[in-house]
């Protein structure tokens, strides 16, 4: 089960940390994770919110790509 604020690694540099909903839905927060423990992550973009985590997870690596695609 996945909690509020868990995050889920999406690679070496990038993650997503998890927001549960009132409804039962989860949504999500793509971060770019830091080097140096003393530095926060950096917030990319939210996600839209998703029915279970495996389609949000799927949902983000795609948009993780597209993002770097530019």
């Amino acid at each position: 089960m996945v909690e509020d604020h868990d995050v889920v690694r999406l690679d070496d540099f990038y993650a997503m940390k998890v927001h549960t909903g009132g409804k039962g839905g989860v949504s999500g927060e793509i971060i770019r994770l830091s080097v140096d423990p003393q530095h926060p992550a950096t917030h990319l973009f939210d996600s839209p919110v998703y029915a279970d985590i495996q389609d949000l997870r799927d949902w983000a690596v795609r948009a993780l790509q597209a993002y770097r695609e530019g």
